[in-house]
């Protein structure tokens, strides 16, 4: 009989975020636009580079490294949020799209960042043990959500353990931990200029909550413990240090309404969403969710009609490129969606999130360029390393190469990713009989090793 460990407090939350993946299918599926489940992890490049260029300068003033950011948006209608272990940060979408202006999440996540850089979080030690094992014993396999990218299996796999283990049991706060941390958040936004408004503003909304029953209160009251007094103390603090006039930057909350629109234009139905926004109304926003309506409703054609006037009126706008080669893959439009997803990169050279679905266009064309592919592979990889759809394209390209021996290393890593045990062992001792290379032996042995030891464990 083989004995189970379970893993470190320190490492639960990477436990927790990669251990369960989405098995990947065949590149050359034509995915269609993903449905956006419930409690799923979204990948959008858009609205991961908005979120962190909000966080990144309070990471900054809070003595944390911006580099070293984990932000994990979740598919949930809970206006809710939650700091964790290895500068985690899960943020609902809910509370995205029921915010009414950028400083209400600049203000919460500033606050979450306050949780982060205080210890809060190490603190919570012991009751991470007790998680441990509701982990362990409730995590399914899960979905990540795509939006306006290659589809599901294109980005990272996802997890879905129950937000009740990711916001529920390693997020119960003292009311003086929440003191602090607010106290802390005032902080950060003074120190960056930034108005206060949307934090007091937010928790406010929280307090009027505050006497209501537990199934309905908001998720974020029976997480982080509120009371009337606390926000009157907030007040006084802000009183006090006479900053509260400072502004946001105007192109944050831009940016931030935009988020916002792409987030509801993928949650809500798109029969719902095409009523809501009707032809004739010719709004930049209007044309925005149509098109998402219509890629949605696999109405290609009438998708790239609301998009094409976006993009001749903002030529420089990157995501609106990523979505138009999204729409044009999945028309089986290879080489349109090539020069979009190529204009996009040339907008954003680093977001591996576009270049993902670029390769994986790429591939579908008659002569794929395979070497530079590769090079923008190992770029994907040095971010997006627990990525199974990026090591299964490495994959893809060595077995075209006729690198067979490298080509079930990446196998091997992309099993390790998923947590098949069996399937990564079996890869490397493949990779072992197929190649000379001494760096491919060393890395499947040492593959090889982690693997028995772990069963013997």
């Amino acid at each position: 009989m083989r004995k189970f460990s379970f893993p470190s407090c320190r490492t639960l939350i990477k436990e927790i975020i990669f251990l369960l993946f989405l098995s990947c299918s065949t590149l050359n599926n034509i995915y269609a636009a993903p449905t956006i489940k419930e409690g799923v992890i979204i990948r959008d490049a858009e609205i991961e580079s908005i979120l962190k260029e909000i966080i990144r300068p309070i990471f900054k003033v809070a003595g944390l490294n911006p580099n070293l950011i984990n932000l994990y948006i979740v598919s949930s209608p809970d206006v809710n949020a939650a700091a964790s272990l290895e500068n985690s940060i899960f943020i609902n979408t809910g509370l995205i799209t029921k915010a009414e202006h950028v400083s209400e999440v600049i203000g919460v996540l500033a606050h979450e960042t306050g949780h982060i850089a205080l210890g809060h979080i190490v603190r919570l030690h012991d009751s991470l043990k007790q998680a441990s094992l509701i982990a362990m014993a409730s995590m399914a396999l899960g979905a990540v959500a795509a939006i306006a990218g290659a589809g599901p299996e294109a980005l990272m796999g996802g997890f879905y353990a129950g937000q009740s283990m990711a916001m529920g049991a390693l997020t119960h706060y003292t009311r003086g931990q929440e003191a602090s941390a607010d106290q802390a958040a005032i902080r950060y936004l003074n120190q960056l200029n930034w108005s206060t408004d949307g934090l007091v503003s937010f928790m406010k909304q929280l307090a009027r909550q505050e006497y209501r029953s537990l199934d309905r209160q908001n998720a974020y009251m029976r997480t982080h413990p509120l009371s009337s007094d606390r926000v009157n103390m907030l007040e006084n603090s802000i009183k006090k240090t006479g900053r509260q006039s400072k502004y946001i930057p105007s192109t944050l909350e831009k940016r931030f309404q935009r988020l916002k629109l792409k987030i509801i234009a993928y949650t809500t139905p798109p029969r719902t969403l095409l009523k809501s926004y009707p032809l004739h109304d010719q709004s930049n926003e209007s044309q925005y969710i149509r098109s998402i309506a219509y890629y949605r409703d696999a109405k290609l054609k009438q998708s790239i009609n609301q998009l094409s006037p976006l993009i001749k009126a903002t030529p420089k706008d990157p995501f609106l490129h990523e979505l138009k080669g999204q729409i044009y893959f999945e028309m089986g439009r290879i080489l349109p969606s090539l020069k979009s997803f190529e204009k996009a990169i040339s907008l954003r050279p680093q977001d591996v999130l576009i270049q993902i679905p670029y390769v994986q266009a790429s591939l579908e064309s008659k002569n794929p360029p395979l070497k530079s592919l590769l090079k923008r592979v190992f770029f994907i990889l040095k971010s997006e390393s627990k990525n199974p759809f990026a090591w299964k394209m490495l994959a893809i390209i060595y077995g075209r190469l006729g690198k067979k021996g490298m080509m079930a290393l990446a196998l091997a890593e992309k099993e390790l990713t998923l947590s098949n045990s069996e399937r990564a062992l079996r890869q490397a001792k493949r990779a072992l009989s197929l190649t000379n290379s001494k760096l491919v032996k060393l890395r499947a042995n040492d593959i090889i090793l982690m693997m028995e030891s772990a069963e013997e464990s």
